[in-house]
């Protein structure tokens, strides 16, 4: 199993556990464990590497809507859209027991302390989690207070020497960093920092920190949609705007509208990397592109 599903498990079964849910979500997650094992049919849909993600993408959500605890249906569709298809029903089935070993209060069992790769994988898979559903200016926001952490261990050596000390238990630095942000920075943020110090080796920690600074950055950057207009758009357009530019099924796009006359109609989009252009200029330098191909001749 990857290590991103493991952590974002972690932090989907922190939050229904701070919410009273986690035993909803333990019975939920073993009742779809039972039932991938007992239809073989389904087994083959979910399990086909031919079939495209998004249909079992959407099987699976037709198939849990309203039956179970929405944080089941939110652990499942994470593990479809990053493991391999073959490995699905291996993942129900552990994310089934890791919910029950958290309801009981039973340990993880395996390595408790993770090499600096999988201690990536597994704070940006938690990470995923923790940032879902948050505004883009939530987003920039913890972004902030993460960087300014970092800085504040950079230029403390004493809160350095502590929080990378293999002589310091686990326990003892989460508590260092819980107390630190304690009333100064936002729950997320929080839930973040205090993470890494219980995955991650200590000598590591500054390195993750860095790590999801640039992971809740890239973010915030994939949520904002830089929108160039040659005119200025009412508050109804940019709504249907901005549902036309966001991600089925993600997170809402926040459009920022830059007036620019050059764009001459249509619009420019820009989302982190991604650059969607609709515009008249567009349109107009592809077909001056085609009038001025030279003619293929033929012999």
């Amino acid at each position: 199993m990857r290590e991103a599903i493991r952590g974002y498990t972690d932090a989907v079964l922190e939050e229904a556990a701070g919410a009273g849910r986690l035993g909803a979500v333990a019975e939920g997650a073993a009742a779809l464990g039972e039932l991938l094992g007992s239809s073989e049919e389904l087994r083959d849909v979910l399990s086909d590497q031919g079939v495209p993600t998004q249909v079992r993408r959407a099987v699976l959500a037709d198939l849990l809507r309203d039956r179970v605890e929405r944080d089941v249906v939110r652990l499942v569709l994470h593990a479809v859209e990053h493991d391999r298809a073959s490995e699905l029903s291996g993942d129900v089935l552990w994310v089934a027991a890791r919910a029950a070993a958290v309801r009981d209060s039973r340990r993880e069992s395996g390595p408790t302390t993770l090499g600096r790769h999988a201690a990536l994988e597994r704070s940006a898979g938690y990470a995923t989690a923790v940032l879902e559903g948050l505004g883009v200016d939530t987003l920039s926001e913890v972004e902030d207070q993460l960087f300014r952490f970092e800085r504040a261990i950079d230029a403390s050596a004493e809160l350095a020497a502590a929080l990378t000390s293999r002589e310091l238990p686990a326990e003892v630095r989460s508590g260092v960093v819980s107390d630190l942000l304690a009333d100064r920075a936002l729950e997320p943020t929080s839930r973040l920092a205090t993470y890494l110090t219980r995955i991650g080796r200590p000598r590591d920690y500054v390195e993750l920190l860095r790590a999801l600074v640039e992971r809740v950055g890239e973010e915030a950057d994939r949520r904002v949609a830089v929108v160039r207009c040659a005119v200025a758009l009412s508050s109804d357009q940019e709504a249907r705007l901005a549902a036309a530019l966001s991600p089925a099924g993600g997170p809402p796009v926040d459009v920022r509208v830059i007036v620019d006359p050059s764009v001459l109609g249509g619009f420019v989009a820009t989302i982190g990397d991604t650059v969607v252009d609709a515009s008249v200029r567009h349109r107009l330098d592809l077909l001056r592109e085609r009038l001025t191909l030279p003619e293929a001749t033929t012999n």
